[in-house]
C-alpha cells in the first residue's frame, strides 16, 4: 500500500465541503490529496499555469478552474472507489516525476501529459498488474536494455530504440539493427512468435535474441532479481542522463508496468542470452511470404532447428 492510499484511506470526509493535505511540504509543486463530501478521493494541483482541460470518464474526471487569488486549480477525481490502489499508484507517480520537471513554468502541462499516459489503464479498469507472458516479456526486454543496449549504444539511442511498449514489429529498432526479444524457460523446445512480422526481414540486419531465464523464490538465490530490482538499476544507469530516463519512465507506463508491490514476490533467475541471425533461409513465418487474405498468426518455433544461426552464446547473468 503506498503513502498515498494509506492517507486517502485514513483521511475523514468533511460534510461541508471538500477538504485538502498537502502531499509534500518539500516538492516544488503545490499537489494536495483530498476527499469531497460524499468521500471521493481528490488530487489537485495549484499553479500559476492556465489550462484549459476538463474531461470526464467512467474512472477519473479532471477539470481545471481559476480560483479567487488568479490561481488554477487542476483536479482529478476517482470515480471508480476499485481503482483506488491503482490511482494512487498513478497520483504517486506524477508526484515523483515531476520533482525534477525541467520546464517548472508549466508544471500542468506536464501533469496532464504523465496523466494521459496512465488513462489506458484506468479506463480498463486494471488492476495495475500484468499477467505472467506479460510480464516475463517486458522483463527480457529489460535484460536487453540493461546488459547488451546500454552497455554498446549508450542511454539516449538505447531508450529511444526500445519500440516494444509502442507495439511496433520488432522489440529494439535502432538506425543500423533490430532485434526481437523471447524469454524462454531453461529447457524449453520451442519460442512461441506472436505474428507474421515479428522475424519477417526488413533492409536492416535482424536478430532473435532469447532471454532464457527461469523463475526464482525472491531472497533464495544471489542472482535471483524482480522487475523492481531490474527498473531500479536501469533507473540508476541513466541518472545522468534526464530526458533518456523520462522517456524509459514513460515507456514502463506504455508496456502497462505499475510499481505494485505484488512484483516484490515474483522473482527470475537469467541462465543466458542467445542471439540467432535471422537469414532469408531462418525457419520462420513471414508477412511478406504469406498469400492475401491470411490475418493474425502465431506459431511456434523449435529451438533446434535455429542452432545453426546462433551467434552468440556467451552472455550470462
Amino acid at each position: 500500500m503506498t503513502n498515498l492510499e494509506t492517507r486517502w484511506l485514513t483521511m475523514p470526509a468533511h460534510p461541508e465541503g471538500a477538504a485538502f493535505q498537502r502531499i509534500d511540504d518539500s516538492h516544488p509543486l503545490d499537489f494536495y490529496l483530498g476527499k469531497d463530501a460524499s468521500g471521493e478521493w481528490l488530487f489537485l494541483l495549484i499553479t500559476e499555469e492556465k489550462t484549459n482541460y476538463s474531461r470526464k470518464s467512467r474512472a477519473i474526471n479532471v477539470f481545471c478552474r481559476q480560483r479567487h487569488d488568479g490561481k488554477w486549480a487542476l483536479m482529478f477525481k476517482l470515480m471508480k472507489p476499485e481503482l483506488g490502489k491503482l490511482f494512487s499508484l498513478v497520483c504517486d507517480d506524477i508526484v515523483e516525476s515531476s520533482r525534477s520537471n525541467p520546464d517548472p513554468l508549466h508544471p500542468a502541462s506536464f501533469v496532464l501529459s504523465r496523466f494521459t499516459r496512465w488513462q489506458r489503464l484506468l479506463e480498463k479498469g486494471d488492476s495495475g498488474l500484468l499477467d505472467d507472458a506479460a510480464l516475463r516479456g517486458l522483463v527480457g526486454e529489460l535484460l536487453f536494455l540493461e546488459k547488451i543496449a546500454l552497455k554498446e549504444r549508450g542511454s539516449r539511442q538505447s531508450i529511444s530504440g526500445w519500440t516494444g511498449p509502442a507495439g511496433a514489429d520488432r522489440d529494439f529498432c535502432f538506425p543500423d539493427h533490430e532485434f526481437e526479444i523471447k524469454t524462454i524457460h531453461d529447457g524449453a523446445d520451442h519460442i512461441v512468435i506472436s505474428s507474421a512480422e515479428q522475424l519477417d526481414l526488413t533492409i536492416k540486419p535482424l536478430n532473435l535474441v532469447v532471454i532464457v531465464m527461469d523463475d526464482a523464490i525472491p531472497g533464495s538465490l544471489p542472482e535471483a532479481f524482480t522487475v523492481i530490482d531490474l527498473v531500479s538499476n536501469l533507473r540508476e544507469a541513466l541518472a545522468t542522463d534526464q530526458m533518456s530516463l523520462e522517456i524509459f519512465e514513460s515507456k514502463l507506463i506504455d508496456a502497462g508496468l505499475v510499481m505494485r508491490e505484488e512484483y516484490s514476490e515474483r522473482a527470475f533467475v537469467l541462465h543466458r542470452i542467445r542471439f540467432f541471425k535471422i537469414t532469408d533461409v531462418f525457419p520462420s513465418i513471414r508477412r511478406s511470404k504469406l498469400p492475401l487474405g491470411i490475418g493474425k498468426v502465431s506459431w511456434e518455433l523449435m529451438v533446434q532447428s535455429i542452432l545453426p544461426f546462433e551467434i552468440v552464446t556467451t552472455i550470462t547473468n
